[in-house]
C-alpha cells in the first residue's frame, strides 16, 4: 500500500562537522540538540518544501564535554497524489514531512561522522509533536491579538 505523503526529492544545503579533540568519553554530557524548520507550499498542487536545520552541541560550553558540534541544513520536497483532501494534507505535512526529513538527517549526519575522530554519531529522537506544539504556540498569540486589534 503506497504512503499518502511521499518525499520525492532532497538535498543538504549546509553540514559542518567539529570533532572535539578534547572528548572523554566517560566524562562527557548530554549532546544539546535544536532544530528548527519552515514549511512551504508550493502552488496549488499538495507540494510540499520544508526546511530544517539541525544544531548540535553550538554552545561552546555544550560542545566542551561532547564528541562533535554540528550543524545540518536540509531541504525536502514532498507531495500528495491529487485528489488527497486538503483536511488530510493538513494533518500530515507538518508532522509526517518533519519525521519523514528528520529520518533522512539521521543517516546524513552518522554517515558524515562514521569516519570522524570519535566514531558515528547518530541524531537522538526527538518528539516532533511537542516540537510542531511549541513552533505552533507564538503564532497562535499572533493570529488573536490580529483578530482583536480587527474587532476592535
Amino acid at each position: 500500500m503506497r504512503a499518502l505523503l511521499d518525499i520525492d526529492d532532497f538535498f543538504v544545503e549546509e553540514l559542518a562537522v567539529k570533532a572535539n579533540p578534547e572528548y572523554i568519553e566517560a566524562a562527557s554530557g548530554d549532546n544539546k540538540v535544536s532544530i528548527s524548520f519552515d514549511i512551504k507550499r508550493k502552488g496549488e498542487k499538495p507540494l510540499f518544501m520544508i526546511s530544517m536545520s539541525i544544531d548540535v552541541n553550538k554552545s561552546k560550553k555544550a560542545f566542551l564535554t561532547a564528541p562533535y558540534q554540528l550543524h545540518l541544513k536540509l531541504n525536502g520536497f514532498f507531495s500528495f497524489p491529487e485528489g488527497t483532501e486538503e483536511e488530510t494534507i493538513k494533518k500530515m505535512i507538518g508532522l509526517n514531512g518533519l519525521v519523514i526529513l528528520y529520518g533522512t538527517a539521521r543517516g546524513i549526519v552518522a554517515q558524515a561522522t562514521a569516519n570522524c575522530l570519535h566514531g558515528k554519531f547518530v541524531l537522538p529522537s526527538v518528539n516532533f509533536v511537542e516540537l510542531v506544539k511549541k513552533k505552533a504556540l507564538p503564532a497562535r498569540k499572533t493570529q488573536r491579538k490580529t483578530a482583536q486589534k480587527k474587532s476592535s
